[in-house]
């Protein structure tokens, strides 16, 4: 979980620079209802896909599984579109998404019950760990991401 569900939407973000894709001007900012609609995708697929029954049946049935894949790099597809709207929203949606991993990692790590029936408690606890530190390297790269706007601002 930690190290897939990261990956698929890398993926998808990666795919989405390819030219295929719709390529806008840097110039030209992302209408607001379009940036929050790819955002609210990005944030409510993370979100169903840390439930811990959304895990177990991703691992039991296949088509869930697939279901899983392909909503993932659509999320890192529409995440690329979802940074060029106004900054703003994505200091949001990130800092909520930070939060989320604080919080689900803490969940994970400090449950004494098995939450997921696929996998061992100690799994779930790794897991726990894995998510409290991609939050952190999320939350330092959106730092690094942003120093110059914050410091040098324009």
């Amino acid at each position: 979980m930690v190290v897939q569900i990261p990956a698929l939407i890398i993926a998808g973000y990666l795919v989405a620079m390819l030219p295929l894709f719709y390529q806008q001007s840097s110039k030209e900012p992302l209408a607001l209802n379009l940036s929050l609609s790819f955002w609210l995708w990005v944030l409510f697929t993370g979100m169903f896909w840390m439930l811990p029954i959304s895990l177990d049946k991703a691992l039991i049935n296949p088509y869930w599984d697939v279901f899983k894949i392909i909503t993932l790099l659509l999320s890192g597809v529409f995440l690329r579109h979802a940074f060029a709207g106004p900054k703003i929203l994505s200091l949001f949606f990130i800092g909520s998404t930070i939060m989320m991993l604080f919080f689900i990692g803490y969940f994970y790590q400090g449950s004494e019950l098995r939450l997921c029936n696929s996998y061992l408690i100690e799994s779930q606890q790794t897991a726990g760990l894995g998510l409290i530190l991609l939050a952190f390297s999320l939350l330092f790269a959106s730092i690094f991401k942003i120093r110059k706007d914050i410091f040098y601002p324009i």
